[in-house]
Parts: C-alpha cells; sequence; structure tokens
C-alpha cells in the first residue's frame, strides 16, 4: 500500500509556535515569504513552491480535506519550502506574522458571498487590508483573484485608506484550480484580477494572548452541571458535551470558542485532586490563548463550582 504522505513536516501545529513567527527558523533560512490565504486543495501552492524554489511559502486554510490533498501534492515535490496551517487568515496575520515580513500575499477564488446578508462575511473588508498592508514589506503585493465582478467592486470600495494601490484586469483561466477548472468547463472564460501594490505604511499591532486561567473549587457533582452559553462583544463560548469518569473523578468538557471568525474546540478538564476540584485545559490541547478560551474557562469554572 502507498503511504499517504511522504512526509508531514510542512504542516504546522499552530499552537507551538512563537507570536509572532520567526520563520526564517522554521524553514532555516532567510528567503522571502509569501502567502496563500485559503489554498484549498493545494494546485496553486504547489505550482508556487515548484517555480519559486528561492522562496519560503505559509498557507492558510480551515479544511482537513484539502490540507490532507495539498499534504499529498507537496509531497510529490522533494522540496521544503511550503508550510501549511490549519487556521483563519485573519489569525494567522494577527498573531503570527510580524509587521513587514512578508513579500506577497496571494488569494485566489475567496467565498464572494453573493447574497447582500453574507457581505459581513467577506474576507477583505478595509480593517484586514490595513491588517494585510502592515504585514507586507513597502512595495508588497496582494493579488485577489475572483470569478465574480460584484466582489472586485466590494473590495474596491474598501480600499480608501489602507495604504495601496491598486491595478485591475481582466484574465484568462491560467491557475488551474478545482473551482476555475469547474468553472471553465461550464463555458466560463473571464475572470478578474486585483493587484493591491503597497505605497505607504498602515502600523497595525499584534494582536496579544490572553492569560488563561487554572481555578480550584472544594466540590463538583457532573449530575447537576449545567453550562449557560455566553456571547458579547464579538467573544462566544457554546457549550457541546461532557464525559464524566466516576472512577477517575474526571469530567471532560467540550466547548466552542469564538473570537470572532476565529472558531477553537476547547476541551477542559474538572478533575480531582488532594486540594480540591482543579478546572483547567485538558493536556495536549492545540490552541490559540485569546478572549473567548479564557472566558471558555471561566464559564466552566462558574457552572462546576454551581454544581452543588
Amino acid at each position: 500500500m502507498n503511504a499517504f504522505y511522504i512526509s508531514l513536516k510542512p504542516f504546522l501545529n499552530h499552537g507551538a509556535l512563537s507570536r509572532p513567527t520567526d520563520w526564517s527558523a522554521v524553514f532555516a533560512n532567510n528567503r522571502p515569504v509569501e502567502v496563500e490565504i485559503g489554498f484549498g486543495n493545494g494546485e496553486y501552492l504547489e505550482r508556487l513552491s515548484r517555480e519559486n524554489t528561492q522562496v519560503n511559502f505559509v498557507g492558510f486554510e480551515q479544511y482537513c480535506e484539502r490540507i490532507h490533498r495539498t499534504l499529498r501534492k507537496l509531497s510529490r515535490t522533494g522540496l521544503d519550502n511550503v508550510r501549511v496551517l490549519r487556521l483563519d487568515a485573519r489569525a494567522g496575520f494577527e498573531r503570527y506574522l510580524g509587521p513587514k515580513t512578508i513579500t506577497q500575499v496571494h488569494c485566489l477564488y475567496p467565498p464572494p458571498w453573493p447574497k447582500k446578508s453574507g457581505t459581513k462575511h467577506r474576507l477583505f473588508t478595509g480593517d484586514f487590508l490595513k491588517l494585510v498592508n502592515s504585514r507586507l514589506v513597502d512595495g508588497g503585493v496582494l493579488k485577489i483573484v475572483t470569478d465574480y465582478h460584484p466582489y472586485i467592486d466590494w473590495v474596491q470600495e474598501n480600499i480608501r485608506d489602507t495604504g495601496f494601490s491598486v491595478e485591475f484586469k481582466k484574465i484568462q483561466a491560467n491557475y488551474g484550480t478545482k473551482f476555475e477548472k469547474k468553472w471553465v468547463e461550464a463555458g466560463k472564460s473571464e475572470f478578474y484580477e486585483l493587484l493591491l501594490t503597497k505605497h505607504h505604511h498602515i502600523p497595525v499591532g499584534l494582536k496579544e494572548d490572553s492569560t488563561l486561567q487554572s481555578y480550584l473549587i472544594d466540590n463538583f457533582n457532573p449530575d447537576n452541571f449545567g453550562f449557560k452559553d455566553y456571547s458579547h462583544e464579538g467573544v462566544a463560548v457554546s457549550f457541546k458535551e461532557i464525559l464524566y469518569d466516576a472512577k477517575k473523578k474526571t469530567a471532560l468538557v467540550h466547548v466552542i470558542a469564538c473570537d470572532g471568525p476565529l472558531v477553537q474546540n476547547i476541551r477542559i478538564v474538572i478533575a480531582h485532586s488532594p486540594k480540591g476540584w482543579r478546572v483547567n485545559l485538558a493536556e495536549g490541547t492545540m490552541l490559540m490563548p485569546t478572549m473567548a478560551v479564557s472566558q471558555a474557562l471561566e464559564c466552566v469554572y462558574q457552572a462546576a463550582k454551581n454544581s452543588i
């Protein structure tokens, strides 16, 4: 049986990375760094890595199956100039990319959210464009390609005061992604490209980590554990389930912690100890220490404390 991957080296555990990340240490060289947002099945990322062997590439993608397919493609190249993270691009730019550290950003066919109600989910708002600007070197470029012309108009409406000059052009299909091929087969022949070039720097600071606290309570009754979902000012915590092992006197609580678009699945342990019941993150939890994670710990602590 053929191995599914030759190597998992391109995949990074973002929970183990420094923030911001020293990419020269990750790649063991000082080559320029470029980023692809939403690399999908990896067709373009793999092509970039082969055609630009003196450049390092960092890719952000949220869907596991797409990362799997990309890792298979990267395994065939024999190259070591790509790293991928399962992470929302906003969080990646806020926490893992330092100011003026990347030379180019690529984003092919971002979700257009064509309905009016979906516009709020679009990525390239004015605030996000300022964030990208801050991470690009002077003269760096952001490339956006779409099949949906109203999306181009929307992005251009957001460019003012973001430190970019813009060039728009109509292009033919030439990126070979899954969706592009599908549209070409359906008869579409015209696509749209925006090149945004940084002409002055917009400073945007790094997102700071939140303090994650451990708690201690005297008593705990898993039968009476009741968790109320929390939502306030862009931070939300939602309860999923609790599993309790009576022999080990340990409960595992699964919650979802949301900081705006950043969604994290969190496991929190309530475990008996000689000093009482401890409430803390489960060992090995891969997360970013955000406000929502801190709030999730507080919510579980309050629910456990009120279970008696």
